[in-house]
């Protein structure tokens, strides 16, 4: 014969702290009777909890299960939310839209036997802040005490200066330009500091006059520290091959090179030397073509 069971519950919600992290959970107790009215005591049971959205038939936004132990009492107590889930996270439960109703189902072994659903008549307040709208802000407290001195950072360089310099005049390349020839107005002399980076860079045009589709143009540019090429970085070979829909074509050199030189006065300059027999004239940088005017900037950087 089927027992008529009667579920009395009732749900104790703790005050949480406001300044500790809000559990995720709800302090939740029942006594489990049977059809006369008598405690179950000492009995394994399982209970299925819903939290129903609107009304007690409404959707389940939260259910989970547990299984626990009646006390010699009947009483048992669970902690909503630590159950295992079988619908929704309790954490994204909002309880501060609608009305929320928890419905409680028992299996004695059986199975699950509904013992109906009620209103949540106190929201969990403690669950509700941790998702409700946001309060006004509080007034401004008092500035708190000056901290320590931080480690001093490791030092930084001291500085750099920038020179630069444009060219002045064209330089014709030939094939008689045996010898590196400074191109006019490429040439610095500077005061170089103790314990420096120098940074020589070096950019401009070349054209070559070549008219024909069988004119070429062939020239070497380097970078001069003192009256020396570096043999590493400091030179660049220009190949300029005029074609039958074009003639008297530019192209452009640019490089760089870092030295760590002395301190004292050093002289930095770009020059330019023929680098094929044949070739036909160049036109190297100008004084007033964008296009071809060569430029020299020294960089120095101060450790």
């Amino acid at each position: 014969m089927k027992k008529q069971l009667l579920l009395i519950i009732f749900c104790l919600l703790l005050a949480m702290g406001m300044n500790a992290q809000v559990p995720q959970s709800i302090k939740y107790q029942g006594i489990a009777r049977n059809s006369a009215g008598l405690a179950l005591n000492s009995q394994v049971i399982s209970v299925r909890i819903s939290i129903r959205d609107n009304s007690a038939a409404g959707p389940i936004v939260y259910q989970e299960t547990h299984n626990t132990t009646t006390s010699p009492y009947g009483l048992y107590n669970l902690n909503l939310g630590t159950g295992t889930p079988l619908t929704g996270t309790f954490s994204a439960i909002n309880w501060g839209v609608s009305t929320k109703f928890i419905e409680q189902e028992v299996d004695f072994g059986a199975g699950f036997v509904n013992m109906g659903a009620s209103q949540f008549l106190s929201v969990p307040y403690a669950l509700y802040a941790a998702n409700g709208p946001v309060g006004p802000a509080g007034p401004q407290g008092p500035i708190g005490p000056t901290g320590n001195t931080g480690p001093i950072g490791p030092a930084g360089t001291t500085g750099q200066d920038v020179y630069e310099v444009f060219g002045t005049a064209q330089l014709i390349v030939s094939t008689s330009t045996s010898l590196y020839t400074l191109i006019p107005g490429l040439a610095q002399t500077i005061t170089i500091p103790a314990n420096c980076k120098v940074i020589v860079s070096t950019d401009g045009g070349v054209q070559s006059t070549g008219a024909t589709n069988t004119s070429f143009s062939v020239l070497d540019i380097g970078i001069f520290v003192d009256g020396f090429v570096s043999a590493s970085g400091g030179q660049r070979r220009l190949a300029i091959a005029n074609t039958t829909a074009l003639a008297q074509l530019i192209q452009n050199w640019s490089m760089e090179r870092t030295y760590t030189l002395t301190a004292g006065s050093h002289t930095f300059e770009v020059k330019a030397v023929s680098g094929a027999a044949g070739s036909s004239n160049a036109n190297v940088s100008s004084s007033s073509a964008p296009q071809l005017q060569g430029t020299l900037r020294v960089t120095i950087i101060k450790l």
